[in-house]
């Protein structure tokens, strides 16, 4: 008896060695013991490799941007966001990750290991959105720990005006995404967001993306704030294959505005992005569409401190802004992608007034398009009705 339990001890363990060897090399979490006891119990997701993959779409990107908040628990905190967005009808999603400087001053640009995304965090979401049927894009950017009044990553200038010691660092930040990039065969990496004061430097940002290419065979794009993206002020647009943009323009004087109002400023607004997208003949890809639903957001879309204060007004302004966008860009040829902002953990909803569409009638018109290929019509927008449930 005792030696028929040997046999069956024998046996399991070979299946068990058999089944762990056999595993995807990028599936396999090698987890410290650290980051183990940080594993929630209720954490009942299936395993990576066992979920059915669905055909992955192809043509316009059509996605929403998860922004990564983490390090080496990136993939516990942020793998149930992957089938919500796919639940919405996406065909894409945007992983946006962090490389951290002390302020706009410094020269210490690094990964943050509590606040940067692990490589073996972020390539799980990665093989989780594929498995979800999604394309995936990763957008590195560079935040400040200690900002000094107000300043932020368009204001980045190096001590002493030591470009080659930035660029030095930056490269290499930017090779630890492509090689991570390569490895999971993303199919669009970012070399960058919104470094105004960098962009100057077009021979630093040739060297740049060319060091980025010997490291990833993707393709590749910049996100330029809205109102710097053009030739005169980035010279480096033909070593990209997309010219990423964000869409924080002002779009009416005050707060509550008509859809006529968003809709005439964007008609003008987009003579002018069409005219400099005949001139680089690259297809445009929105990498930040998005508003607070806030009052006032049409005026200043990109400052989310402007009025923090959720109310029915502010969650139809946002409403109008989506659609106006919709109505302005969904059918334009020249338009490779367009990424809303954002998708994130919060429960959204009435007491929400943060960028996210979640459980606000922004998240039905936006599951119209999605669904659709088309802005909704008024009278669907006039009665449309959140249909998410708020989840914590």
């Amino acid at each position: 008896m005792r030696h028929a339990l040997h046999i069956l001890i024998a046996i399991a363990s070979l299946a068990i060695a058999w089944h762990v060897a056999n595993l995807p090399t990028a599936l396999k979490h090698s987890a410290g013991p650290a980051e183990a006891d940080r594993k929630s119990d209720k954490d009942s997701t299936p395993p990576v490799h066992a979920l059915p993959r669905p055909p992955v779409s192809t043509g316009q990107f059509r996605g929403l941007a998860v922004q990564l908040h983490a390090g080496a628990d990136v993939y516990e905190e942020y793998h149930r966001l992957i089938p919500e967005i796919a639940a919405l009808g996406a065909d894409t999603v945007l992983f946006v990750v962090h490389g951290w400087q002390t302020h706009a001053g410094t020269l210490d640009l690094h990964l943050s290991p509590q606040k940067t995304a692990s490589a073996e965090g972020l390539g799980r979401l990665l093989d989780l959105a594929a498995l979800h049927g999604m394309r995936r894009i990763v957008m590195p950017i560079v935040l400040l720990k200690n900002p000094r009044n107000g300043e932020w990553r368009g204001k980045i200038i190096p001590p002493g005006h030591d470009w080659d010691g930035w660029f030095k660092r930056y490269r290499q930040f930017m090779v630890h995404w492509a090689d991570l990039a390569e490895k999971h065969k993303v199919e669009v990496l970012m070399v960058g967001s919104e470094l105004i004061k960098s962009e100057a430097y077009t021979e630093r940002w040739h060297d740049t993306i060319k060091e980025i290419r010997q490291h990833y065979r993707g393709k590749l794009g910049y996100s330029s704030n809205w109102d710097h993206y053009q030739t005169s002020k980035i010279g480096f647009w033909g070593d990209l294959d997309f010219v990423g943009m964000t869409t924080y323009y002002e779009l009416a004087k005050g707060p509550n505005p008509d859809i006529g109002e968003v809709d005439a400023n964007w008609a003008r607004i987009k003579r002018e992005i069409l005219s400099f997208q005949k001139e680089v003949d690259k297809p445009i890809l929105f990498t930040e569409v998005g508003w607070c639903s806030q009052e006032g957001a049409a005026k200043e879309g990109w400052n989310y401190y402007a009025k923090q204060e959720a109310t029915e007004a502010g969650r139809r302004e946002q409403a109008v802004l989506y659609e106006s966008f919709m109505k302005c860009w969904t059918d334009e040829p020249s338009v490779g992608g367009i990424i809303w902002w954002e998708w994130d953990r919060s429960a959204g909803g009435k007491t929400d007034y943060g960028y996210t569409p979640r459980g606000k009638l922004a998240e039905t018109i936006l599951r119209m398009w999605l669904a659709n290929g088309k802005a909704p019509g008024a009278r669907e927008s006039a009665t449309a009705m959140p249909t998410s449930q708020p989840t914590n």
